[in-house]
Parts: C-alpha cells; sequence; structure tokens
C-alpha cells in the first residue's frame, strides 16, 4: 500500500480497537477530553456462567464502560475508554497510536457503519486487574464508497493493559476477511473444508481426539504460561514446527479464523497450521507478549513481524499478531483458541489497497495527517 494511504485506511476497517505497545501520542496532542466515566457499581462477572471468576474491581469498572460503550457506541464515549497517552495498536501499523489518531478513526468508522455495535462475550484478566484479554462480538452495516451495503458480522480479541480504569496500551487480533468478505466474496478462503467434518468431509471426531497421553511424556510438557512453555512456543511459532505448536492432548478442540466449527483432530490441526504457513514466506519474528493465566485458562499473546502474501512474489512483511488461548478441561482435554489476520495472507497488497478504498476513500490531501500507514507493496 502506498504510504500516502494513512493508518485510517489500515485501522478503520473495523471498530473497538483497542491498544498494544507503548506509543507515542502526549497529552498537546490529544484531542479535548471527555469527562471520566463513573466507576462501576459493582464488579462485572465476564465470560461463562459458573467458569470465570469475577474481576479485579478495576477491571469490572472498566468492562461496565466498555459493554456501555458498545451497547451505543460514541465518539467521545470512546475517547472516555483511554487515558491521556494511550495507544492502540493493530496488524500492518509499524508503530501504535495516540488520541488524535483514535478520535479521527473512530468518526470515520461510525460514519461507515452508523449502526455499529460492540457486545463483550468474555474477559479474564491478571490477578492485579493490569492486564485483560477480551473477546467480542461486532456487527453492523457498511455502506462501501459506492453506495452498496454489506452487514457484517465478526469477532475480535482484545489485549488491553490498564491503568486503574483505562486503557493505557492495547492491541486488536482479528481477521480482517470477516469484514471485507461481504464486500468481496470472491476473497480466498484458506481454510475451505476443515473444521467439524475435517478435510474433504472425513469426520474429526474419532481415535485422534481420544489417543492416549501416556503420563510419562504428559509430566515432560511444561506447563502453559511458564518460561520454559513460551522459549518453545516462541521457537515453533517462528519456525513453523506445527507438530510443537498442536497440544498432545486426550482431547483437543481447536477453533480459530475460517473455522466453521471446531477442529477435533491432530492431523487436521497440522493441517490447518500447514496452510496457514503455506502463506508465509521465511521465518516468522514474534516474541511473547503479555500472558494471563485465570484458572484452567490461559493467554498468550505474540507479536513481531512476518512476511506474508498469496506467493512469495507478492509477499510483503508487516506487524503481525496472534493470541493463543488454552483452557484445559477434565482428564486431559485442551480447547485452543487462536485469534489472527488473514487478509494479508489470501490477497495482494493492491487488492486490499483497493478493498479499503471502496470504504474508506484516500482523504483529501489538505486534511491533517495521521501517520502514515506501511507500505504492502
Amino acid at each position: 500500500m502506498s504510504s500516502r494511504i494513512r493508518p485510517l485506511l489500515v485501522l478503520l476497517t473495523a471498530a473497538a480497537m483497542l491498544p498494544l505497545s507503548t506509543g507515542a501520542a502526549s497529552a498537546s496532542s490529544a484531542p479535548a477530553p471527555c469527562a471520566a466515566p463513573a466507576p462501576a457499581e459493582a464488579p462485572v462477572r465476564a465470560g461463562e456462567a459458573g467458569r470465570k471468576s469475577p474481576l479485579p474491581p478495576n477491571a469490572a469498572a472498566f468492562m461496565a464502560a466498555y459493554t456501555a460503550w458498545g451497547d451505543k457506541p460514541t465518539v467521545c464515549e470512546y475517547l472516555k475508554l483511554f487515558t491521556r497517552d494511550g495507544t492502540l495498536m493493530d496488524t500492518g501499523l509499524p508503530a501504535p497510536i495516540g488520541l488524535a489518531a483514535i478520535e479521527e478513526q473512530m468518526k470515520a468508522v461510525l460514519t461507515v457503519m452508523p449502526d455499529y455495535r460492540f457486545v463483550p462475550l468474555s474477559a479474564d484478566s491478571s490477578p492485579d486487574g493490569r492486564v485483560i484479554f477480551v473477546k467480542a462480538r461486532n456487527t453492523g452495516t457498511v455502506t462501501a464508497a459506492n453506495g452498496t451495503s454489506a452487514e457484517v458480522d465478526y469477532v475480535t480479541t482484545h489485549r488491553l493493559v490498564l491503568r486503574g480504569e483505562l486503557v493505557e496500551q492495547g492491541r486488536r487480533f482479528w481477521d480482517q476477511t470477516e469484514l471485507f468478505r461481504p464486500l468481496e466474496p470472491s476473497l480466498p478462503r484458506l481454510f475451505e473444508g476443515l473444521g467439524p467434518a475435517g478435510p474433504q468431509g472425513r469426520p474429526d471426531a474419532g481415535a485422534p481426539r481420544h489417543k492416549p497421553v501416556p503420563p510419562a511424556a504428559a509430566r515432560q510438557q511444561p506447563k502453559p504460561g511458564t518460561a520454559e512453555w513460551k522459549e518453545r512456543r516462541k521457537r515453533a511459532w517462528n519456525s513453523g514446527d506445527m507438530s510443537a505448536l498442536v497440544p498432545d492432548a486426550r482431547g483437543l478442540r481447536l477453533t480459530g479464523p475460517g473455522l466453521s466449527g471446531p477442529i477435533t483432530s491432530t492431523a487436521t490441526a497440522q493441517e490447518y497450521l500447514g496452510r496457514f504457513y503455506g502463506r508465509v514466506h521465511g521465518p516468522m519474528k514474534l516474541e511473547p507478549g503479555h500472558t494471563v493465566r485465570k484458572g484452567r485458562t490461559v493467554y498468550q499473546e505474540w507479536v513481531g513481524h512476518a512476511k506474508v502474501g498469496p506467493t512469495e512474489s507478492s509477499a510483503s512483511t508487516v506487524t503481525y499478531g496472534i493470541v493463543e488461548q488454552f483452557t484445559l478441561g477434565e482428564r486431559g482435554a485442551v480447547d485452543w483458541e487462536l485469534s489472527f489476520e488473514t487478509l494479508d495472507l489470501v490477497a495482494t497488497g493492491d487488492a486490499i489497497k483497493t478493498l479499503r478504498e471502496r470504504l474508506f476513500p484516500p482523504r483529501n490531501p489538505s486534511a491533517p495527517s495521521a501517520p502514515s500507514a506501511p507500505s504492502a507493496s
């Protein structure tokens, strides 16, 4: 993508994109502040009933404000979710953006999707309420520049660092093809045929799901979230070691982008990763980000760069991120959920530019500029 296409055309591909790594905005560059949100009167329980613990008070108050905003989104209420130096990051951006660009982003989002709604589905935080992972459903009607409209419904995962009850840093992980496919049905389906029925319609439920794990082997596996576990998975993600990435579990359920339902066999899980790595050209360069352990659930963030594209000749090096969520069940079962973006895997930079311009045409050159987007060519 040309450097003239502002990050608005990268970020505005959906709403509610909350922050990541430390970044740049200063108080002097921020828009006029809104009044601070009122604290929640009582802790908010997040996640499935009876399975998640109550959130710490600051995280509960934030989730109350976040949920209220999602029910009736406005630009001002969105800005109230951030600290004065809060930042925002998403796949494809060279660096986090600050409040001025965040305000501009949300104005444009609500212009093209005025009926946008954001519904948190689950939330888990660190014991001190400092880091929280939120999964949410996003719906609305997108109107393209040519006047055509399409309903969208997609899930996003947000890793947020809170300062008190407000977002200081954050990053969103999601599959942008879910936004653009209603406008462009011809976008390739990278994982077509995988899911509950497996490749070519073969059932996944069978021997692989119930394969016993020898007790000795199980004891050798490092505990999810530990330093040894993160180092092993870092090597596996960056080298494409699919056998090391797929959990060795008696019962496996993998959910992720492009799947109509869970994968429940080791072989199909490896095929899923194989299709992913077929669009990654060269070693990935990911590092472990934040980790949250809550009961039997572990969230792990991976951030860095990857050279991706439909072919090696059309590939681009982009900032890239993945979130893994592991929930350990009884008798060795593992639910493994992945959140990552596939648009850069299936479409060229020129195709992505065209798609984004259908929603967000290039702005008037005299308009205030925002930080430049990375080249996608």
